[in-house]
């Protein structure tokens, strides 16, 4: 099972995604929403209210909540970041790594400096991209 990062669900037309089963976590959903919410312009907005309304129907899975069993696994992961970068040990990236582990997911992101401390506990993918 691979868990989509939020930038593969903003970049999605251009990810080829790995042949495994997707989830999608309400954090991605939560942060997408935030950025309808952020956008500059009325434009904007609905371009992106479009693409997720577009991304909900084409992949046509459900968000995966996120619940005791995943907030766990983010105590463990924030916890080996906050020796090393304790600013870092509170984001949503750390969240959704946590997902991921609770989850028994690879991680699909195109961020993947954003996981570096975390991955000997979550498999990072980088998908490939096209045109």
């Amino acid at each position: 099972m691979i868990l989509l990062d939020t930038s593969v669900l903003i970049d999605i037309d251009h990810v080829e995604l790995p042949d495994d089963a997707i989830a999608l976590s309400a954090l991605s959903a939560a942060e997408l929403h935030f950025g309808i919410e952020r956008a500059s312009t009325m434009d904007l907005r609905r371009r992106r209210i479009a693409h997720l309304s577009r991304l909900t129907r084409v992949l046509d899975i459900a968000w995966l909540p996120f619940d005791e069993t995943a907030a766990i696994a983010y105590g463990q992961l924030a916890a080996i970041v906050a020796r090393t970068r304790p600013a870092h040990a509170r984001g949503t990236d750390l969240l959704l790594a946590g997902h991921a582990l609770a989850l028994g997911a690879r991680l699909v992101t195109l961020n993947p400096k954003d996981f570096e401390l975390l991955a000997d506990e979550v498999e990072i993918i980088v998908p490939e991209l096209r045109d």
